[in-house]
């Protein structure tokens, strides 16, 4: 079988599309962009090459394909860093003219909503959020905006959201905060699909009102997610059936299947359109126009546009009327969206629904015969199941193990009753039929929450090296081939790598501080051997989306100990979703009885100086704040806590203030060989006594990126270096891991993972030896 040009023969057609996926895979590991020139050089030696040495034409050809696909990501991510915003700018006042072009989203602080600038000045788009009580903004309407702009960036954890990653996909130069703004007269013609979805979601508001779901039966019409809660998110994620909570391409496909089936059934009906057109073509027609319109109606977003490319590509391919293998209809759309967005490979949706389409295949390949009904149902949901699980694993670190049953019900529920039901539901003057989905959704939910219920709903699992990765692709392909295949029973070898692999525990005497990136806050890992323990819990949000994940990621399945250091928002407004998202076996902290998470059943326990305790021979102990004495306002409450394994030390002091330093001092305050700085590098902490006391010979600081306090204080992070403290920042270097024994070791999470869409941070951190 050639392999030489695609046209030449199946394998080579392959093999061509499969090379050429992974050079843009390769481009988006990169911690810089290679430069062109070299690449396009490269390319033509390679073709060269084939050209001339028959033997070298297989290979020549699967790496020109690569190349190829390296230099057109390369290409494509040039142009995107190119329109961020230029750093002279950043943090300057701009007066910018432009147009609202996506949905405003309410948050909890405001409003936040994608705008487009006149102009070429500016990036092409900025994500703006509007705080405090913003007026009415719509999509479409245009704008003169006094704007404090940054350029993108986001926490850097060993799990969580990359932030910088989604900004570049959505293709976002910059973000930005309102200072003032002002409506100007006009609308943006772009924005006449939007208006109208705009137009559609305030009908369901008024019709559904108060109503528990309405926010899920907006994000089902017009995509529009920002009425869902919280709560709702985690029962969606523990149950695995996030994907079906949008306009997903699961959505779009079902339905125009469903309206092409109806159509071609019709159409076989009337000779006088049978006779012109032949039944199959008219149904590939109907369910395009259904797709098209459907994801239109979503705001064409990247998931709905790779949706459509990939039906479209499929439909093609059908409308050839002439066989063509499945294994060439899937690479071809899959090449087809990757070429399109080549930034879709960075997006876990991309894999998660392409992998389960090819799972599906693949174990329906080779099958003779129509299985039965029951035995179909059963093989389909165990292909699309462990088709996901080294992904889930790979990229979210938990596998909700209910999602088989749960998707089993939920997928024709809401793709073929609830989805319908609202799209049906827009044009019901008497808005019966949105309530009727509002209702059949809250059916299904009672569903969900019971099953979230369930023991061993879900199963949590470090972040797999690479090559575990890799060996359980190869027990899933193993593991759906056809019963009494060889080497169908190697699958299960395959898969125990991802299943079993455990981080190395530490030795005993020696421990890890994770110093994580939360913005504007503070959230610390303390782990020994056997033992995790979590000091503060960040800002609220932060919990779910920062650290929870990286608690997964790094292995930790519970925590021993949750110390929450006083009652302030950016310590303690995790605090709950902690609680929630992880056992926990007791907490403490310096809080005040009437504190909500104090009503959960974790035992609690009131911080004190005094409490000390030994974890696999590594001390902690509490310093402040002392027993009998009432603290001055919440930050001089802070529990200060020292970590030592009596030849390194970490010290915790929370958001003490001069006078609480002053007090540990008299009490002969021990020097720690790393200090998080107290209040984030606050003047008002840090005095030259206690920085001399203590004497770090590392400082972090744990603050967010250009905070509105200019944390940390220029003053109290140049007396720091003149006692020769080195300092790390978590807004520079991403989590700060610090690991102590016979000295310190420390490495930013930003210089571990680098890569080119963060190249312009230039962190401090390094794997250095402690000094």
């Amino acid at each position: 079988m050639s392999t030489t040009v695609p046209r030449r023969g199946l394998g080579g057609y392959l093999l061509g599309l499969g090379a050429f996926v992974a050079g843009v895979c390769l481009l988006h590991t990169q911690p810089t962009l290679p430069p062109l020139p070299p690449l396009l050089i490269g390319l033509a030696l390679v073709a060269l090459a084939g050209r001339r040495v028959p033997r070298l034409r297989t290979p020549a050809w699967a790496l020109a394909a690569l190349l190829v696909g390296v230099i057109w990501a390369d290409w494509h991510a040039t142009q995107r860093l190119a329109d961020r915003l230029p750093a002279v700018l950043e943090g300057k006042p701009l007066v910018v003219e432009g147009h609202v072009d996506t949905l405003p989203q309410t948050t909890r602080h405001g409003l936040r909503f994608g705008f487009r600038p006149d102009g070429d000045a500016l990036p092409a788009r900025i994500q703006v959020s509007w705080y405090g009580a913003p007026p009415a903004v719509g999509v479409g309407e245009r704008w003169r905006l006094t704007l404090s702009p940054r350029r993108p960036h986001g926490v850097v954890n060993p799990g969580g959201q990359d932030l910088e990653r989604w900004l570049l996909q959505q293709r976002f130069g910059a973000t930005a905060t309102v200072r003032h703004g002002e409506r100007l007269p006009g609308h943006a013609w772009r924005a006449g699909i939007d208006r109208v979805r705009a137009a559609l979601a305030s009908r369901i508001d008024r019709v559904l009102g108060d109503a528990p779901y309405a926010g899920v039966i907006a994000a089902l019409a017009v995509g529009e997610q920002s009425a869902i809660t919280p709560a709702l998110w985690q029962r969606f994620a523990a149950t695995g059936i996030t994907h079906l909570v949008s306009i997903s391409g699961l959505h779009v496909t079902l339905l125009a299947t469903l309206i092409g089936g109806l159509v071609g059934a019709l159409w076989r009906r009337v000779p006088a359109l049978a006779g012109r057109l032949a039944s199959q073509r008219a149904r590939l027609i109907a369910g395009v126009t259904v797709a098209v319109g459907y994801s239109l109606l979503a705001g064409f977003g990247v998931p709905t546009r790779r949706t459509l490319l990939m039906l479209l590509v499929a439909a093609a391919c059908l409308w050839r009327a002439a066989p063509m293998a499945a294994s060439a209809v899937w690479f071809s759309a899959l090449a087809a969206v990757v070429a399109f967005d080549p930034f879709a490979v960075l997006a876990p949706g991309f894999w998660l629904s392409f992998l389960t389409v090819g799972a599906l295949l693949w174990w329906s390949a080779g099958r003779d015969g129509r299985p039965h009904w029951l035995r179909a149902w059963v093989g389909t949901q165990w292909a699309a199941t462990l088709a996901t699980f080294p992904l889930l694993a790979w990229w979210f670190q938990q596998l909700p193990l209910v999602s088989p049953l749960a998707n089993a019900v939920a997928i024709p529920l809401v793709s073929l009753a609830v989805t319908p039901l609202t799209l049906l539901g827009l044009f019901d003057p008497s808005g019966l039929l949105l309530r009727l989905a509002e209702r059949l959704f809250a059916g299904t939910d009672w569903l969900l929450g019971w099953l979230a219920l369930l023991p061993y709903a879900s199963w949590s699992l470090p972040t797999p090296p690479a090559w575990a990765l890799l060996a359980a692709a190869l027990g899933v392909a193993l593991a759906l081939l056809p019963a009494g295949m060889p080497g169908r029973g190697l699958a299960l070898l395959c898969l125990l790598p991802l299943c079993l692999l455990r981080p190395e525990p530490l030795p005993a005497g020696q421990f890890r501080a994770t110093v994580l990136d939360v913005g504007q806050g503070l959230a610390v890992l303390v782990q020994t051997r056997g033992h995790a323990l979590l000091y503060d819990s960040g800002p609220p949000g932060m919990a779910e989306r920062a650290v929870l994940p990286s608690l997964r990621a790094l292995g930790v399945r519970e925590l021993d100990l949750l110390l929450i250091s006083h009652d302030d928002n950016d310590h303690a407004g995790g605090a709950q979703a902690m609680l929630d998202g992880l056992p926990v076996r007791r907490w403490s902290g310096s809080l005040p009885p009437d504190h909500a998470a104090r009503a959960t059943p974790v035992p609690f326990r009131t911080c004190a100086a005094g409490q000390h305790w030994q974890w696999e021979g590594v001390r902690f102990t509490v310093l402040w704040p002392p027993a009998d004495q009432v603290a001055r306002d919440d930050n001089g409450a802070s529990c200060v806590l020292r970590v030592d394994n009596g030849r390194t030390s970490l010290l915790l002091p929370g958001d003490i203030g001069r006078h609480e330093e002053n007090a540990l001092r008299d009490a002969d305050l021990p020097a720690a060989t790393v200090l998080a700085a107290p209040h984030h590098g606050s003047r008002s902490s840090s005095s030259g006594a206690f920085v001399a006391t203590v004497a770090p010979q590392w400082v972090a600081y744990s603050a967010g990126y250009r905070n509105r306090f200019r944390h940390p204080n220029q003053v109290v992070v140049e007396r720091y270096a003149a006692h020769g403290a080195q300092a790390l920042r978590t807004d520079a270097d991403g989590a700060l891991v610090f690991d102590f024994a016979d000295e310190v070791r420390v490495e930013g999470w930003r210089a571990r993972v680098p890569r080119y869409w963060r190249a312009g941070d230039s962190g401090t951190a390094a794997s250095t030896a402690g000094q």
